[in-house]
């Protein structure tokens, strides 16, 4: 009786183990139900050939996604689960390759064990390639690297020779293992001591300078010592408890450089919840080609491992691009059709602004033409459609119903394959901007482009949509003024600012231009209920031309909305003026030498004639003079004197010509002064029998208009 109630739990025990290879729980669940679009993994994967693994490709249930499989490496304890390429879809390790997946590791954080690995290999056993496991699968392994559970092995050897042979692994390891001491030596429970949290490395599983041995020692009750293993970390990617078991599918992009034999990942790269593209984690690891292709064949086998111990997690792959199968790209172009311009990441459109925009994907290469391609497009907000159609490289089109559109989604099946012969295909829509009253910030927004064979998305940029408004401006000052040369004028305007919007007066700015000239720009300045939007231009007076002068007046908001142009004309009365006459003129300072003596100007005269007249207008200018006296009364025994080619003349109370001008097409500006040499122009005459001492006298210099 007894011996038949251990039977039935042992029974019981045996039928419980073999329910927890597919067992499912609530996680499980929604991770199929939340999972992204990927690919069918027919005749991609096929599970590894041991008699302990319990990997499988499963069903997605998300009712969001089309023919999306996953990879499900581990979902309970003790399991070892590994899904490997078939023949036909080996690494090529001569060609640039690129692969993108989604990844879930559970969402039980720091309770979360063990992880898994993406594995490039070529170990003899192929399919059948695994750690050599005793009794119990290994969790630390990940399903690929070396079986530490032999605490008298003092070298690395024997741990690397357990581990899948000629491999490469990018292990996503959620759980430490960091044992150290005595008791825990051969627990296999010590890759990682000196990491501080869940991560991402690489290294070679077969390769005994992957690991190093490390000694641990007891004394009681009596003295004893052990060795563990430790495993070196190449590329690491590192983050909290919750960096990888968070409940959140990662993306992962691999990138392989043939040439460089360098493999690149980043690592959540794609934003979980929209498919937006992140920044997300980059490394970039050399890859000995010797170590994982010793037979240099080129070729070798890739998929994902796992292992669990006591504790596991749900570890979930779905694939988006397989290495070599479909190598497509996609991106997307938003053009402003009113400007012409490409909008970009972080610019701005306006309300009602014409729009084109695009997705353009391409087919690059490929051992499988893309076909039976569905875009799954999530359109920017904001936008209003109103065509939209499918252009081919062949020259074919195909038309878009946009009574599907909901939300701002629609799917669209490619009615042709894309391949080398007709490589692309360009979803174009048209519309328009919505008409806002306030800005509005719209996000990018990530569509996906799948079929069977591959999954490619885009991103459309993040852009500001502003409002359009009608800013109309009304001069206060009428149609224009007539002022004298050189006056200063001053135009007034209002500017008028919609109702409904966020702006007031004060946002405005005002750009004037003065002969096509542009002023210095101003904001509208704040004002009260009587004087709200009103602003002055002033024009200073030595900006003006004779004549008619056209100022421009435009407003601006903040948005690039401009008012209408006011146009003031300011007419500059024709006139012949003295521009410029110094008040004190000198002559050099000079010693005396009781002799006759010629006494040159200093650099102070200043004498300047503007002519705004019709061209061919004439003028005279004429100087007089009174004796020069010096502060005792003394006359000057001598005088000033205009010199000229004909010789000299005595400056007296007889008016005498010194200059004559004549007005040209455009204002004209005559320095009298400058048109003197040294010798010539006005110059002071002493004699011998002049007393020394400072003398003054008065020019007055006269403008006449001369009759044409």
């Amino acid at each position: 009786m007894r011996l038949k109630v251990w039977l039935g739990i042992l029974l019981g025990l045996g039928m419980l183990h073999m329910a927890d290879v597919g067992r499912a729980d609530a996680d499980y669940d929604q991770a199929l139900k939340t999972a992204p679009q990927g690919i069918s993994l027919a005749q991609i994967f096929t599970p590894g050939t041991t008699a302990n693994n319990t990997a499988a490709v499963v069903s997605t249930t998300n009712p969001n996604v089309t023919g999306t499989q996953a990879a499900r490496v581990n979902n309970g304890k003790k399991q070892f689960g590994a899904l490997w390429s078939t023949d036909e879809n080996a690494f090529d390790l001569t060609q640039n390759q690129s692969a993108s997946m989604w990844l879930y590791f559970g969402n039980t954080g720091k309770k979360a064990a063990d992880g898994m690995a993406f594995v490039l290999q070529n170990d003899s056993r192929k399919l059948a390639a695994t750690p050599t496991y005793g009794k119990n699968v290994s969790g630390e392994t990940l399903g690929v690297w070396g079986v530490d559970t032999d605490k008298r092995q003092t070298t690395p050897d024997k741990v690397a020779a357990s581990a899948i042979q000629n491999s490469w692994a990018l292990e996503f390891d959620t759980h430490l293992n960091t044992s150290t001491n005595y008791g825990n030596a051969g627990d296999a429970d010590s890759f990682d001591v000196g990491l501080n949290g869940p991560h991402l490395a690489t290294n070679y599983p077969g390769d005994p300078d992957s690991y190093a041995m490390e000694r641990a020692v007891t004394y009681f009750p009596i003295y004893s010592s052990g060795y563990y293993a430790t495993q070196k970390h190449e590329g690491v990617i590192s983050g909290g408890n919750t960096f990888l078991a968070n409940g959140e599918w990662h993306h992962l992009s691999l990138d392989w450089d043939a040439a460089k034999r360098e493999m690149t990942y980043t690592f959540d790269d794609k934003n979980p919840s929209t498919g937006v593209e992140q920044s997300g984690k980059q490394v970039t690891v050399s890859v000995d080609v010797a170590k994982i292709d010793p037979q240099q064949t080129g070729q070798v086998r890739w998929g994902f491992t796992g292992a669990t111990g006591e504790s596991y997690e749900n570890n979930l792959v779905v694939m988006e691009e397989i290495p070599g199968l479909v190598d497509a790209t996609a991106k997307t172009k938003l053009t402003n059709q009113r400007t012409g311009a490409v909008v970009t990441d972080g610019d701005s459109l306006k309300g009602r602004d014409p729009i084109q925009l695009d997705y353009q994907l391409s087919y690059v290469a490929g051992k499988q033409d893309w076909q039976d391609v569905t875009a799954h497009l999530n359109l920017p907000e904001q936008l209003r459609y109103q065509d939209a159609q499918v252009t081919y490289a062949d020259g074919t089109s195909q038309t878009i119903d946009l009574s599907e559109l909901a939300d701002n989604q629609l799917n669209v099946k490619l009615t042709r394959t894309l391949s080398q012969k007709n490589p692309t295909a360009t979803i174009s829509f048209t519309g328009e901007a919505a008409d806002v009253k306030t800005p509005v910030t719209v996000s990018a927004s990530g569509s996906t482009f799948s079929a069977v064979n591959g999954v490619v998305t885009a991103d459309t940029v993040a852009f500001t949509l502003n409002p359009t408004l009608d800013l109309h401006l009304l001069s206060l000052s009428g149609s224009g003024t007539t002022v004298k040369p050189n006056e200063n004028v001053t135009m007034k305007g209002l500017i008028l600012v919609p109702d409904g919007g966020d702006l007031v007066n004060s946002d405005m700015q005002i750009q004037a231009q003065l002969n096509g000239t542009a002023l210095t720009d101003f904001m509208v300045p704040d004002g009260d209920d009587n004087t709200s939007g009103q602003f002055e231009v002033v024009v200073p007076g030595e900006k003006l031309r004779a004549g008619e002068n056209i100022l421009t007046v435009t407003a601006y908001d903040p948005y690039g909305n401009a008012s209408n142009q006011v146009k003031f004309t300011i007419t500059v009365t024709r006139q012949l003026t003295f521009h410029t006459v110094a008040e004190k003129s000198s002559f050099v300072t000079t010693d005396l030498t009781g002799t006759n003596q010629r006494i040159k100007r200093t650099a102070d005269w200043q004498l300047k004639v503007l002519d705004t007249r019709e061209a061919g207008a004439k003028w005279s200018l004429q100087v007089t003079g009174t004796p020069f006296v010096s502060t005792t009364g003394q006359r000057l025994v001598g005088g000033v004197y205009y010199h000229d080619e004909q010789g000299k003349t005595l400056i007296s109370n007889t008016p005498i010509a010194i200059h004559q001008g004549e007005a040209a097409d455009e204002d004209k500006m005559t320095d009298v002064v400058d048109t003197w040499a040294d010798d010539t122009g006005l110059l002071l005459e002493v004699s011998g029998g002049t007393v020394a001492g400072t003398y003054t006298g008065t020019l007055t210099w006269t403008l006449n208009d001369v009759p044409a």
